[in-house]
């Protein structure tokens, strides 16, 4: 299947949106990015204000694809709540176009729960060691891609298989939350329809009196409510965003906590400091403070901050 997305004027950098640590089975062969997406693979180039795609799934339509890159958003208008100062003013002429991905919840979160403490190359490489050992295999264009492993799979396979799959002390992490999503006790679609605090709580804290989601941290959660559930306010913190708001934004973090980013010696973040950096910023840039996040964890990337 062929077809275009027209743009219409609206702002859209399909490298920029891609290559922001949303996530981390695309890959670009030529001018063409491919992505394995439900079920499917969904293959996409950008000329100016048209996107060229092919799929070989009827799913992975049109409107799958401006649902899936959040076209039907106005980005002018979100970009402009936050676009205060000269460094987040910078960071949007930078990278302007950049979008927050809406993803298939279960892949989001599992792909979370294995990016803790790591960088995105070994991201890649455990995501795609699971989905080999796990996923089903189909063909597109002559290759063998795989499909994300369901819950389900994953539940149920060996935790000695997962380990082998590189995932380290993620195994574990990764096996409980797959338990908990393929045993009920917690339903990802649910979380949606949750205000922004509450779906948090739901996946930090106790569902049904136990505390069911070991390995999910703060950041995971913000990552999760943010690239999957819509929820704009939340604000995903790591050793990178952390020190850029303490190089950029001294005032949202406290002085010494401050010195300690800038020195480098944190490499870590304690749940009572996330939650306080976290406070502040979305304060700081409101109701969509998510995407300054992405931006703001761009420049970080691109700059001495790093």
């Amino acid at each position: 299947m062929q077809y275009a997305v027209e743009l219409g004027g609206e702002p859209f950098n399909l490298e920029y949106t891609l290559e922001s640590g949303q996530v981390f089975r695309w890959e670009k062969k030529g001018e063409w990015w491919y992505g394995p997406v439900d079920g499917g693979v969904l293959k996409v180039k950008q000329d100016r204000d048209s996107l060229y795609c092919e799929s070989n799934s009827d799913g992975l339509d049109a409107s799958f694809v401006r649902r899936f890159f959040r076209l039907d958003e106005d980005l002018k208008g979100i970009i402009g709540t936050f676009m205060k100062g000269k460094v987040m003013t910078g960071a949007v002429q930078r990278f302007y176009g950049l979008r927050l991905i809406r993803q298939e919840r279960w892949e989001c979160l599992a792909s979370f729960v294995l990016a803790t403490n790591s960088n995105i190359p070994s991201i890649r490489r455990m995501i795609a060691n699971v989905c080999e050992g796990f996923g089903e295999p189909f063909l597109y264009e002559g290759l063998q891609y795989r499909r994300f492993p369901s819950a389900e799979k994953i539940a149920e396979a060996p935790l000695q298989s997962l380990a082998e799959c590189g995932l380290g002390y993620r195994a574990p992490f990764l096996k409980r939350v797959a338990e908990a999503i393929h045993e009920g006790r917690l339903e990802l679609s649910e979380l949606a329809l949750l205000d922004y605090p509450d779906a948090k709580e739901l996946l930090l804290k106790k569902l049904l009196g136990a505390k069911v989601l070991l390995g999910v941290g703060p950041k995971v959660a913000d990552c999760f409510l943010l690239f999957s559930c819509d929820k704009d306010e939340a604000f995903p913190i790591d050793v990178w965003v952390a020190r850029a708001l303490a190089h950029y934004y001294p005032r949202l973090i406290e002085m010494k906590t401050a010195k300690r980013l800038a020195s480098k010696s944190t490499r870590s973040l304690s749940g009572s400091l996330y939650a306080s950096i976290s406070s502040r910023a979305r304060s700081h840039f409101g109701r969509y403070a998510g995407y300054a996040q992405q931006y703001l964890f761009m420049l970080a990337r691109t700059n001495a901050v790093s």
